[in-house]
């Protein structure tokens, strides 16, 4: 039983560093289109950022890490 708490603890964990890292990502991602003006060019990449914001939405409604 203890082993199990431990798995899901790693795992909430992992998702809360990943849904940090892709935020960190997004802001950055922003501040560079504004002071460059560039949004246009790098639309597949905030694609991706949308993807991946999704898709880390879908397991935290599936598991209710936060």
């Amino acid at each position: 039983m203890c082993l199990i708490k431990e798995k899901l603890k790693t795992k909430k964990y992992q998702y809360l560093y990943l849904k940090e890292k892709l935020d960190l990502k997004i802001q950055y991602y922003d501040h560079w289109i504004d002071t460059t003006g560039m949004g246009c060019e790098i639309l597949s990449e905030e694609k991706r950022y949308k993807h991946l914001q999704e898709w880390l939405e879908r397991i935290n409604n599936k598991y209710n890490y936060i």
